[in-house]
Order: structure tokens, then C-alpha cells, then sequence
């Protein structure tokens, strides 16, 4: 039994090899799983990670965040009753890591809090990032960039400020409505 299933297991890789191996190098690469370890000797230049978040935008599905040169961050998220605003800074550190903090605002409590992502260069000149502490390792850019990277959500320009404004307002409305009742 033993010796089937390892024989089963060897041809299926032989067939999966045989597949990738005739398919587009895009196709090949998309193929490949996104929980891959990076290389643990990969590390980014801190000039170069603050090259791709400086002056862009980060659009998420229920929000945005923005990156200014200056170091201002701001973001927005969700919306209605679960509608959130910071407004902070953010910074690269030599450990490869961009973190933002400030005072999130939302229909409750504020409350100060960090975030952090650490990047990585794996084979081929991958980007991986990963939420701190200890998240899971994900494709964040290829060297040339895929439709499906992280990255291809980053925007240049302020796509954030705006939408934080609103979320602002939106909590304002909700806070004053609160009072009344």
C-alpha cells in the first residue's frame, strides 16, 4: 500500500511538472503557491521599500490608506455604523518593516494603535509581506508585476484623504445622533 501511494504521489508530480512546465512562464508563476517562504537572507532596501509606499495610496476593499512623503498616513475604513478614520504617521524600518500608527477614530471608543508589515526578497526577485507579528508570508510584488500582487493595489497619489474626510463627517452625523437619544 505504502509503496502505490508514493508511487501515485511521484507520478503526479511528474504530471504537475509536465503541465506547469509547458505552460506560459506567467502562467508557471501564477501557478505557484502564495504561502511560500521568502528567502530568510532576502532583505529589501529600506530606500526601496519607502520608494513603493511614499506618495501612493493603498486601496483596500472598504477603504484606503495613503502614505505621504512627508510621513503623514491616513486611512479610512468600512462604513455606516462600522465606519472608521486615522490620521498618524508612518515610517520604514531597517528591518525591513513599514509601520503606521495614530489615533483611530470609529462609532465607539478611539483608540492609538500600531501596524506593521515586514518584507522580504525571495527567488526571482519577489517581494513577500507579512503583518506583524508573526502573519503569514504573502506575494507582494513580483519583479515584474502581476495582476494578482498586493502591490497592484497601491496607487499613486492621495486616494485616501478624501474618504477619510467623509468617514469623519459620517462619525460626526452618527456621534450627534447618539447625543440626541
Amino acid at each position: 500500500m505504502m509503496k502505490s501511494i508514493a508511487a501515485m504521489t511521484i507520478a503526479g508530480m511528474t504530471v504537475a511538472m509536465v503541465m506547469v512546465g509547458g505552460a506560459p512562464a506567467a502562467y508557471a508563476q501564477a501557478a505557484a503557491p502564495v504561502a511560500m517562504k521568502p528567502n530568510p537572507t532576502g532583505m529589501p532596501s529600506v530606500t526601496g521599500i519607502d520608494a513603493l509606499y511614499s506618495g501612493k495610496s493603498w486601496i483596500w476593499s472598504d477603504g484606503a490608506a495613503y502614505f505621504s512623503p512627508n510621513r503623514k498616513f491616513v486611512a479610512w475604513a468600512g462604513s455606516g455604523k462600522d465606519v472608521s478614520y486615522v490620521q498618524g504617521t508612518w515610517w520604514v524600518s531597517p528591518l525591513g518593516w513599514v509601520c503606521f500608527q495614530g489615533l483611530w477614530h470609529a462609532n465607539g471608543p478611539s483608540g492609538r494603535n500600531s501596524t506593521c508589515f515586514s518584507h522580504r526578497m525571495g527567488p526571482e526577485q519577489v517581494m513577500y509581506q507579512r503583518k506583524e507579528p508573526g502573519g503569514d508570508w504573502y506575494v507582494f510584488k513580483h519583479a515584474q508585476p502581476m495582476a494578482g500582487d498586493e502591490y497592484a493595489k497601491f496607487k499613486a497619489g492621495d486616494l485616501a484623504s478624501a474618504g477619510m474626510m467623509k468617514a469623519k463627517e459620517e462619525l460626526k452625523a452618527l456621534k450627534a445622533v447618539s447625543a440626541r437619544n
